[in-house]
């Protein structure tokens, strides 16, 4: 997991500061890849880095992660509508490791050690 951390991590760098200085596009796209995207990237890489984080963290990169896929499946649809320009495959290619890492954080909340008083 860790390998796919740091692979969307670099990815969504990548794009973050291509895509800050790139013409066309709304708001609310722009917000999605140089925001949320890194956001979510660096949760993920500090789950891959430290699965023994508190649940409330999981949970919360977890959300974070969940956001980033409805986002860009949103965008996606749009795209593949017409109502704004793009390639529409890119926005699921973002949505890859987001879903394992969702599936990741789950399995992390789990396979985590339970509190036996006995």
């Amino acid at each position: 997991m860790l390998v796919l951390a740091v692979v969307q991590t670099l990815f969504t760098g990548l794009t973050a500061a291509v895509g800050a200085f790139a013409d066309g596009g709304d708001v609310w796209s722009r917000l999605l890849i140089v925001g949320l995207h890194p956001v979510c990237a660096i949760g993920l890489l500090i789950l891959a880095a430290r699965p023994r984080l508190p649940a409330a963290i999981v949970l919360l990169i977890g959300a974070l992660l969940a956001v980033n896929i409805a986002a860009d499946l949103y965008v996606a649809s749009l795209i593949s509508q017409g109502s704004i320009k793009g390639d529409w495959q890119l926005p699921l290619v973002f949505s890859v490791i987001p879903t394992i890492g969702i599936l990741y954080a789950l399995m992390v909340l789990v396979m985590r050690p339970r509190w036996n008083p006995a």
